[in-house]
Formats: structure tokens, sequence, C-alpha cells
């Protein structure tokens, strides 16, 4: 019996899907859908899977990116992955969006990223991760949260790290690399992508949980009022 295995990402502007068979990314569908996620998720899904001719129940384990990022995408992703792997008794491996970021920009290549998303109010979502061994998945570096720029750059210098020696990665380099004058020339932006994202879930089986389990991981409370 083959296995698929298929991943869903929703915590920015874009709304992913990524397919691997049998330990092989086989597709990919990435689009820019701004808030309207909800809405076009179940379609998008049921094209993305008709395209191999397969239906929901083929699938054997799903992943979803379960933050930090876009508070309502993050809340998408979740509820629409549970349903699918608890109406189907599946399992479901919840991926952070930050070591997807590190895993799209080394995770074949020797070295170390900081992948940052914009959280506003001058912080940034952040963590440190290198690559590891073939086939494995990054490892990470330095505790994930919302830092304001020195609070970064001090976990960077705990974690023994060199600042110029680190990829700097980035959703929104436009607001993001401002806040770090001394790197931010060198900020590479990232879009994500449903073929990485399903590349990692099967390199992170060892995370694999209940749906009622999976919790999202926001890194701080919502913005009120």
């Amino acid at each position: 019996m083959k296995e698929y295995v298929l991943s869903v990402d929703c915590c920015s502007e874009w709304t992913t899907l990524g397919l691997a068979e049998n330990g092989t990314v086989r597709g990919e569908v990435n689009i820019d859908a701004g808030k309207k996620q909800s809405a076009i998720l179940p379609d998008l899904l049921r094209a993305f899977l008709d395209a191999f001719s397969l239906v929901v129940e083929d699938i054997s384990m799903f992943g979803v990116v379960a933050g930090p990022g876009s508070f309502t995408g993050i809340k998408v992703g979740i509820s629409f992955v549970t349903f699918l792997a608890w109406a189907g008794k599946k399992p479901v491996i919840p991926l952070s969006s930050l070591e997807c970021m590190a895993f799209g920009k080394i995770g074949r290549n020797e070295g170390i990223a900081a992948p940052l998303l914009w959280a506003g109010g001058g912080k940034v979502y952040g963590s440190l991760f290198r690559t590891g061994k073939e086939g494995c998945a990054p490892k990470r570096l330095c505790a994930a949260g919302a830092y304001t720029p020195d609070g970064f750059l001090d976990a960077i210098s705990a974690s023994g790290c060199d600042a110029g020696d680190i990829l700097w990665v980035t959703d929104r380099p436009e607001k993001t690399a401002p806040l770090f004058p001394s790197f931010g020339d060198r900020f590479e932006k990232f879009i994500p992508g449903g073929a990485l994202t399903a590349e990692l879930t099967l390199r992170r089986r060892d995370r694999a949980l209940t749906p009622a389990e999976v919790r999202a991981n926001y890194l701080r409370d919502p913005d009120l009022g």
C-alpha cells in the first residue's frame, strides 16, 4: 500500500499544499490567497488531489504549519487539517514556520540560517537553525520567540554563532531589514512552498500527534483593539 503525506501551510498570505508519495515529493500548489484562505481551501485541496487521482481518504499522514505567523491563518490551517485527520483517524505532524524557512534556504546545504517573520510593533518572530545531516531536519540553535532586534542579536551571541556568518531570511525584507541595519542588505526573501513543507513533514515523523494534540504556536498574544 502506498503512503501519501499531505502538508498544509496558511501561516502567511500564501496558502500552500504539498504531496509526497512513498517518501518522494510529487507536487505542490502555492497561491497568494490573502484573507480568502478558509474560503478556497476545500476546493483547492479537492482539485489538487484530483490531479493525482486521489481523495482525502488516501492520505496516510498530514503535516500542518502551526506558526508563528498570521493568527487567522494559523487557526484556518490547523482547523482544516485536524478535522480531516480526525475524520480519517490519521496522525498530524505540526511544523514551525521558522523551521520551514530555514529548511527552504539551507536544507540541502551546510550553513546557519536566521529565519525572521515580521511580528509588528518593532518585533520579529525568530530563531536560529543549523543544517542537519543529509536526510535530517535542521537543528535549532536558539529558542523561537517574539524578539526585539537587540534581543535577537543577544540570542545569536548566546548561541555562540557569529552574526556575520548567518544567512538572514525573512518574509518581509522591507520591514524586517531596517530593524537590523548592520545586516539589512543580507536579507533574503522567503516565499512558502508546499514541496519543501511536504519534505520537512517526512523528516519530522517523530513529531506525529493525534489531531486533538495539535496546538497553535503563536509565540505571543494577538493584538487587541
